[in-house]
Order: C-alpha cells, then structure tokens, then sequence
C-alpha cells in the first residue's frame, strides 16, 4: 500500500536575464555649489515592485510588464571634506521580451500552458556609474555659480522565471520500498 499526495509545483515555461538601461546626462543638482575638485559617492537601492506577465499572440511574444524603484542616496564630497548629502527615488517602468519563448509554439504543445503565467524574481543585480560636473565659476565675480550636474548610467540586471503552477499527485515512498499484493482465495 502506498499513500499519495496532491502537491503543487512551479512549472517553468522560461526563464531570462534582463538587462535594464536608464542613462541620465546633466541632471541638475539644484541650489548647492559644489566645487571643483568635489567627489560623489553613494548608494543605489533596486526594488522590483510588480511584475506582471504579458501574451502577445499577434507578435507571437511573451513580455513582463515590471516597475522597479530605484532609491539613490549620494553624497557629494567637497575638498574641503564637507559632505552635501542627496537623496531620491523613482519608479522606472519597462516592458521585457522573453527571447527564448514563443507562445504559438506553446499553444500548440498545449494550449493551457500559457494560462495562469506568473512571474518570479530570481535576483537583482547592476551597476550604477555617476560623474559628477562641478558648479562653474561666474566670471564678472569669481563666485561659484549653482549650475552643478551629475550624468548617470545606471544598469539593472534582472533574472526572471515565467511560471506556471501545477498540481501533481505524488507517492509518498519510494515503489521500490513497498509492494501491492493481490488478495487470493483457495479453491474450495
């Protein structure tokens, strides 16, 4: 006799790595005056928010619709060694094309595998490189002006499994462990 049990499992219809680009140049930096010689350093914090899967069967596609947030803490760091601390955040919101998955191909294998898709983060990784461009100096009096800027390329590398749960019935030990004998009854 063995005993059985309904589990439910992903099944993975694709899996990728993504690569997300948000090149920014000359993004003011407001009312501070940063002089030349000044660094800038920080962090940059990337959280998916969503991630929605998407079938297109006209452009035979699979897309994830993802947000991410990204929150960036930089400082600015004068010769002087004064720190000008700068802090934001935003979404960015991109549309990412499953490259290796075709969903005519799926349908015709079966079309319920394109059913109930879902989208799992595996992980979040990227670079972030920011140059930092200094007030300039106003020539008539010398003083510094509040024209600083920074360019930033930021690249998010993101690995996504499309999944699809399924349920199976499984055997709870192993049939090689365990034997069904069937019942006999002497002729009488």
């Amino acid at each position: 006799m063995s005993f059985c049990e309904k589990i439910r499992i992903p099944r993975v219809i694709s899996d990728e790595i993504f690569y997300i680009e948000d090149d920014e140049f000359g993004i003011p930096i407001g009312e501070i005056r940063v002089p030349p010689g000044s660094t800038i350093s920080g962090t940059v914090t990337v959280t998916v928010l969503e991630c929605s899967p998407r079938v297109d069967l006209l452009v035979n596609s699979i897309f994830a619709d993802v947000v991410l947030m990204i929150q960036k803490e930089l400082t600015i760091t004068t010769p002087e060694l004064e720190d000008i601390p700068l802090e934001f955040g935003f979404r960015l919101e991109r549309s990412l094309e499953f490259r290796k998955t075709f969903p005519l191909e799926l349908q015709a294998i079966d079309p319920d595998l394109l059913n109930d898709l879902e989208c799992y983060v595996v992980f979040v990784n990227g670079t972030d490189v920011v140059t930092l461009t200094p007030s300039t100096i106003d020539p008539v009096t010398g003083e510094l002006l509040k024209d600083a800027s920074f360019d930033e390329e930021l690249t998010v590398q993101l690995k996504l499994l499309l999944v699809q749960d399924r349920q199976l019935i499984m055997s709870l030990c192993d049939p090689r462990r365990g034997v069904d004998i069937t019942v006999t009854t002497p002729n009488t």
